[in-house]
């Protein structure tokens, strides 16, 4: 006698069925816009503090988020010294208070902080790295063609538009900000 009760076993269908709602449930996570700090205003707060309070001085700093992964990365300088350990930490208590005060929780970030470094690429600020070495690429405008001049030395002088540069012959040259391709710190 036939047992009708047994039912057949179903096939499996891969990729269907349960993981199927998992993937819509990832792509409707993924869409979600993440709540993180302002980065500019982080910026510009935390500057002003470590400028005042130590003479630390921010040069970069950048947020980001994957799910709920907040970072935060951020570049100290310190002028006439190298930076320590006791530095970053400074900076990373002030950068947290400033993520506090803004209404976010601190915990939530992953907060990175390191040194410029030797070779820290200058954009903007010139004035923090005065009597430092530099390598600075610039060009300059003959009647002629543009002409790429590349040269190591000491910035002796920044102005609002243009900086005194020292090179390695101990020539000092007068550079239009506006010319500078490149600057790097040469230590």
């Amino acid at each position: 006698m036939k047992n009708n009760k047994i039912k057949p076993q179903r096939k499996k269908e891969y990729g269907r069925g349960e993981n199927k709602d998992k993937n819509k449930k990832l792509k409707k996570s993924t869409n979600e816009k993440i709540n993180i700090v302002d980065e500019t205003i982080l910026f510009e707060k935390s500057k002003d503090i470590l400028e005042k309070e130590s003479q630390i001085y921010l040069l970069n700093l950048k947020v980001g988020a994957i799910k709920d992964n907040k970072k935060v990365y951020a570049v100290i300088f310190k002028k006439n010294e190298s930076v320590s350990h006791s530095h970053c930490i400074e900076a990373t208590r002030v950068i947290q208070s400033v993520i506090k005060s803004a209404g976010f929780d601190e915990g939530d970030y992953t907060i990175t902080v390191s040194s410029a470094g030797f070779r820290w690429k200058i954009e903007e600020r010139f004035e923090l790295f005065e009597n430092m070495q530099v390598k600075i690429k610039y060009r300059i405008n003959n009647n002629e063609e543009d002409k790429t001049i590349t040269e190591s030395g000491i910035l002796k002088e920044v102005k609002e538009d243009y900086i005194i540069f020292e090179n390695e012959d101990k020539e000092l040259k007068k550079i239009l900000k506006e010319y500078i391709i490149k600057a790097r710190l040469n230590c």
